[in-house]
């Protein structure tokens, strides 16, 4: 799903899947032909199981990514917020610039699981002379890209993802729009913990902690997440190489901002379901 855009755009991608609602890295993650296993093995699953609310309306959460290619901050807002359709704002500075996206995600329940059906990701950069230029991707899943259960992620649990292909279709800036058809992906999904406790710069939070492995262009990327269960925000992701041992990048909340404009301080994270 990561659209490649130059001037500091690639950072912004990234945001796509951030952004989205419900465990939205898991739009992504799949897996190839054979097995593929992150190691170290994760500790013992604690809790039992937890339906997501919505995140409510107006919510900003800060990131910090760091891998080999340096550091980057986002922040995204959540602008609204349905059962069916998600609309964020974000911005990202990294070394190479600054850009802005605002981002809608569309999906549906199909029986148990949770699928994505449309993602429309606009972003704009600031370019010396030229001012403000906007770039538009729109992707269409089909069939819908499974991204986890719709409620009751228990421990323990797992899921599959059937195969899906995307259509892309970009709008930049002083061309003709293209089309692209994504080699198909489908993949698997693992609830390895509910309740577990995770302690990141913006504070102490319950998480529900999941697996998952995708395939991209045939590169295979495995990931380990955990979402507040409070929230319904990512806290924390660390994604892997192909052999699932070393950490490529890591991802960390680093602050979050409720409705009501207060910031949530460690130990203090308010009931948002």
């Amino acid at each position: 799903m990561s659209i490649r855009i130059p001037v500091g755009l690639c950072a912004v991608s990234a945001l796509i899947l951030l952004s989205a609602a419900f465990p939205a890295e898991a739009r992504r993650r799949s897996v190839g032909k054979g097995t593929f296993v992150v190691t170290p093995p994760p500790p013992p699953p604690t809790g039992g199981c937890h339906t997501f609310g919505l995140v409510k309306n107006g919510t900003k959460a800060t990131y910090r990514s760091t891998s080999s290619s340096g550091t980057a901050n986002y922040t995204i807002n959540y602008v609204s917020m349905t059962q069916t359709q998600t609309k964020t704002t974000q911005t990202v500075s990294t070394p190479q610039g600054n850009a802005e996206a605002t981002t809608t995600v569309d999906d549906e329940i199909i029986g148990t699981l949770r699928a994505t059906k449309h993602i429309d990701v606009q972003t704009v950069i600031t370019v010396p002379v030229l001012g403000k230029l906007t770039t538009e991707v729109d992707i269409d899943f089909l069939p819908s890209l499974v991204t986890g259960p719709a409620a009751g992620w228990c421990a323990g649990n797992t899921w599959t993802v059937p195969t899906s292909n995307e259509t892309i279709v970009t709008k930049a800036p002083f061309a003709t729009p293209i089309t692209t058809f994504a080699v198909a992906v489908g993949g698997t999904g693992e609830v390895l913990a509910v309740g577990e406790s995770v302690t990141v710069p913006a504070g102490t939070f319950r998480t529900v902690k999941y697996r998952s492995v995708f395939l991209a262009n045939n590169v295979v990327s495995p990931s380990v997440s955990w979402m507040s269960m409070d929230h319904n925000v990512l806290v924390k992701q660390d994604s892997y190489d192909a052999s699932g041992t070393n950490i490529v990048t890591a991802t960390q909340l680093t602050n979050l901002v409720s409705p009501s404009g207060l910031v949530q301080l460690p130990g203090l994270e308010a009931e948002q379901d």
